[in-house]
């Protein structure tokens, strides 16, 4: 047929249409037009020529819709769709066609959605939108001579789409619903109260801005009507959708890690994204949107909020990171004694550096309350030196025997230490009570005395501190003039035989070697254990030659809670080499460690799993294994003559010999 230009005809005259099918209730505008003019074996053009447009009116006026009573929800969509083409235009996609291909095979019919902006998925098959054809390349246009068919030919019914992200699909269902007239559901809450029109700036906005690749003018979309533009704004915008608010508030912390150590402002970090916020979504449609934003602000941003800025009023009241400046005059110290606190892992800061050098710090407003708590539970170690009546060499040895919690202000410098006040009170608290003598009686002494002419070693007063504290020795009173543990006064028998029973003072502690021929093993091993956390380990001092110590009941627990393979072994009256093997097979491992392991010996967990496997070698009850396993002790556990009466019977849970 030869298509010749029509003159334009008078918008009241009534065109002779050969064939007038009606509207379909889901039919988009586009859509029926293209499959009217088809049918009068017209182009879209020409049928436009004529002056056939999508209006109730002329529909009505060409006998294309059924009478309104016969039909009101027709009437309905109708109405809904022209309004829609005439007031909001740019809810259309108006340039390039797309389409389910298993829709039309099921119904020859142009679905409304299709039409929609970001409907890139089908609701009802889960499959991605096709707007290419396959047989020729080319994109599917409007104005083409049939419904189902490329201007090339081919039948748009045979492309093969693929599958869709389930939430993309659930945003192409809310889309068409809405448009449809109906209830778009409770799948995304966000989006209640709003128009197609603003669901549709709102993925935009989500689609661009949130994107972390995203060009420094993410609305701008070029070819925006084509799937190729379309599909990855409407597939992040339907993740943030679906996980809301946390998804939406974590693309604001993303932006804000890409300038993370540089000073900047709200623009500088983020560019337009919050201006469009408040000036491209300012409906009251957008409130729900803008305060997820201002939540999140109030408890994450770590910049600066100016006064100028029209957030920092309501904000700054509720910010969760505030200046460090601020914070300081907060809880009355220094700038420095802050930062040093934020260097020394009390307090979380963050810090960057403008683009002239200057550092801006800010830190966590919620932590505020307990940083203050913690300094006036603090003094330095002078002050509690002069508290405990300690000379300055001895305070610092024992410093850490007597207050394992106490820290300095700061990792590098010259920084105090800090000593918990109430530890402090407590130690003085333990002679409340007490008379008060001005010279002690014969038989006593006084704890300075000791402190200055008995050479007790630092771990022998810290010792005793620890005896005094736990009831095994008391003081009997309080000498006047002197200040802190000086003032304690003994019965001096009394604390001769206490010292002589300490065999050097480590009731307590024992020393890493004294650990190895504890357990029976090599100095080596025992050092093993201590640097892999198996056992934990005090230094004395930062001097190398102090050494370190540990306790008896961590390596008492440590016994209990494991077992030799030599014993393993020796019970079973085979080799330790065989024994490991059996071991490796049923899937039982020795300990390990992020240090290379001394050879030959080795030590497993004593687990309810190997304790069923051992009791099945040997025919007996997992109860009764334990008994099994002898410990040869005069080759195998030795134990020094002077603290053999702190250790005690040597027989546990694995191990039943004697020390």
């Amino acid at each position: 047929m030869t298509k010749n230009r029509i003159p334009f005809a008078d918008p009241f005259s009534i065109p002779h249409l050969l064939v007038r099918p009606a509207p379909s209730r889901t039919e988009g505008p586009q859509g029926y037009m293209l499959r009217l003019a088809e049918a009068n074996c017209l182009s879209l053009y020409e049928l436009k020529q004529l002056g056939a447009r999508y209006d109730p009116g002329w529909l009505r006026q060409n006998h294309l819709l059924p009478s309104h009573t016969l039909d009101p929800d027709l009437h309905a969509h109708i109405n809904r769709m022209a309004e829609l083409v005439q007031d909001k235009g740019r809810v259309w996609n108006q340039r390039q066609a797309r389409f389910c291909p298993l829709c039309l095979m099921e119904e020859p019919v142009w679905k409304a959605g299709w039409e929609l902006m970001f409907h890139d998925a089908c609701p009802q098959h889960g499959v991605w939108l096709v707007d290419q054809c396959s047989s020729c390349g080319q994109a599917v246009p409007w104005r083409r001579e049939h419904l189902l068919r490329c201007p090339c030919g081919a039948d748009l019914r045979h492309e093969y789409p693929q599958a869709a992200p389930d939430n993309v699909r659930r945003l192409a269902g809310y889309l068409e619903m809405r448009l449809l007239g109906r209830e778009g559901g409770d799948d995304f809450p966000i989006l209640a109260g709003m128009t197609i029109e603003q669901v549709q700036r709102l993925i935009r906005f989500l689609g661009g801005y949130m994107d972390p690749i995203s060009g420094p003018k993410p609305l701008k979309l070029r070819q925006a009507f084509s799937m190729q533009a379309s599909w990855p704004v409407s597939s992040l915008a339907a993740e943030i959708l679906a996980q809301w608010p946390l998804a939406f508030q974590d693309g604001w912390a993303r932006m804000q890690g890409l300038g993370e150590g540089q000073k900047s402002g709200l623009k500088g970090v983020f560019k337009q994204a919050h201006t469009y916020l408040y000036k491209g979504l300012s409906e009251s449609a957008f409130i729900p949107v803008r305060d997820a934003f201002e939540q999140w602000l109030s408890q994450h941003w770590k910049g600066g909020l100016s006064k100028r800025n029209r957030l920092a009023e309501q904000l700054l009241a509720n910010a969760q990171w505030i200046p460090a400046q601020a914070a300081a005059r907060e809880i009355g110290v220094s700038p420095k004694k802050l930062r040093a606190m934020v260097q020394d892992g009390l307090l979380d800061g963050q810090e960057s550096f403008s683009s002239t050098g200057r550092r801006f710090m800010v830190v966590r407003r919620d932590q505020l309350d307990w940083v203050l708590t913690q300094l006036d539970n603090e003094i330095t170690m002078g002050k509690a030196m002069e508290m405990l009546g300690l000379g300055k060499m001895r305070m610092r040895r024992m410093l850490k025997l007597l207050f394992p919690t106490a820290r300095r202000v700061a990792r590098l410098g010259p920084m105090p230490w800090c000593v918990p006040r109430n530890e402090v009170d407590e130690i003085l608290s333990l002679t409340d009570g007490l008379p008060v003598v001005t010279i002690p009686e014969e038989e006593q002494v006084a704890f300075g005395h000791v402190l200055r002419y008995w050479t007790w070693t630092t771990e022998q007063v810290a010792t005793l501190v620890d005896a005094v504290k736990a009831g095994q020795i008391k003081p009997q009173s309080v000498l006047v003039g002197a200040v802190g543990l000086s003032s304690w006064v003994f019965d001096r028998a009394q604390l001769k035989n206490w010292w002589s029973g300490l065999n050097s003072g480590k009731l307590t502690w024992m020393s890493i070697p004294e650990m190895a021929r504890y357990l029976a093993i090599k100095d080596q091993m025992a050092y093993w254990l201590c640097q892999n956390g198996y056992v934990s380990a005090e230094k004395l001092g930062t001097n190398k030659e102090l050494g370190s110590r540990v306790r008896i009941e961590d390596v008492e627990r440590f016994r209990q809670a494991h077992v030799y393979r030599r014993d393993i072994a020796a019970s079973l009256r085979t080799s330790s080499k065989k024994m490991g093997n059996l071991l490796a097979e049923a899937g039982i491992f020795p300990i390990r460690g992020h240090t290379v392991m001394p050879p030959r010996l080795a030590i497993y967990p004593a687990t309810d799993e190997l304790r069923r496997f051992l009791a099945d070698l040997m025919g007996v009850a997992p109860s009764e294994v334990e008994s099994r396993i002898k410990v040869n002790a005069d080759s195998k556990c030795v134990v020094s003559v002077g603290s053999s009466h702190l250790l005690g019977n040597l027989a546990g849970s694995l191990s039943n010999g004697n020390s």
